[in-house]
């Protein structure tokens, strides 16, 4: 009941009068502090305290103490590498099943009809006269007088 009414204290004191030293002492060492240090934590770290603390006591019975701490590191990576290739299956079989989703998605799509390219009307030859540059120029006819 007393630590309750101390921390409760504590925290007023951090809320209410945050200019003042105290509480900014206050708030460097309760919450500055811990969060560095958590922030430093990683999932092995997570990993061995949940696996070890379990483990140890039933590796302790058989193994010294030392053996015990080592049996129980080895079963936190195995129990890692087990997370982790769980997590990049589970990614691969996201990827792949998105990819399938796509190809299923794209058989309900309206299908767009492809254009028809407007056809050239060609001219017969027929009608084309080729110019004839090559005949000298006509001869002019003049009467004689």
């Amino acid at each position: 009941m007393l630590l309750a009414f101390v921390m409760t204290w504590l925290v007023a004191v951090m809320l209410f009068a945050a200019e003042t030293p105290v509480a900014r002492s206050l708030h460097r060492y309760l919450v500055e502090e811990p969060s560095r240090l958590a922030a430093r934590f990683e999932r092995k770290h997570v990993l061995f305290l949940i696996i070890g603390l379990a483990s140890l006591q039933g590796f302790a019975m058989v193994f010294p103490a030392e053996m015990a701490m080592i049996m129980a590191w080895d079963v936190t990576v195995y129990v890692d590498m087990l997370i982790a290739s769980w997590t990049l299956s589970a990614f691969a079989r996201l990827r792949s099943m998105r990819a399938w989703m796509a190809l299923q998605m794209a058989r309900f799509r309206p299908r767009r009809r492809a254009r028809v390219r407007a056809r050239r009307i060609r001219r017969s030859a027929e009608n084309r006269h080729a110019a004839n540059d090559d005949d000298p120029a006509p001869a002019v006819l003049t009467l004689a007088a």
